[in-house]
């Protein structure tokens, strides 16, 4: 596999080097971005963290292939300007495994605390009935109270309701 660097383009305002290259890869097929990326930090001097291939694309009929990448002053600022799925692709089959468990793991957890959430807002939804029940009892007592107390009391004399009188 060689690679010829066809152009370099210095992009001030991205503060990064835009490079356009191709790749002759001889009746093998197109190499994965990690060999690419691992030779082309050789030939520019420069880490591999802050080179990312954007695209590698086979040009018809023939055995080479012609590609994109992008060179960063450092990692920070490629971490930052870089895509999220230019990142991803640049990372191993471990490193990405790692990352997915990760994910996994998070995951787990949020459904988890979400099967105890439920829990936790039904013993306070019963709670919260329960105090309204007992505040309604305590508000009927206090009403019924009151009624007895304005009630006219009548010891021992029964009321006797007015006779009605007969229409002839």
């Amino acid at each position: 596999m060689q690679i010829k660097i066809q152009q370099k383009v210095e992009n001030k305002l991205l503060n990064r080097q835009d490079i356009t290259f191709l790749v002759d890869h001889a009746g093998a097929p197109t190499p994965p971005r990690l060999e690419v990326r691992a030779k082309l930090a050789a030939m520019l001097n420069c880490k591999e963290d802050q080179l990312y291939i954007v695209a590698v694309a086979g040009v018809f009929g023939s055995s080479t292939s012609k590609g994109e990448a992008r060179l960063y002053p450092s990692l920070e600022i490629a971490l930052v300007r870089e895509q999220k799925h230019i990142l991803t692709r640049h990372k191993t089959k471990e490193e990405r495994k790692v990352e997915e468990d990760k994910k996994a793991e998070a995951k787990a957890k949020a459904e988890e605390a979400k099967e105890k959430a439920p829990k936790k807002e039904a013993k306070a939804k019963e709670a919260k009935e329960e105090e309204a029940k007992a505040k309604e009892a305590k508000e009927e007592e206090a009403k019924a109270k009151e009624a007895k107390e304005k009630a006219p009391k009548t010891e021992g004399k029964e009321k006797k309701p007015p006779e009605k009188e007969a229409k002839e």
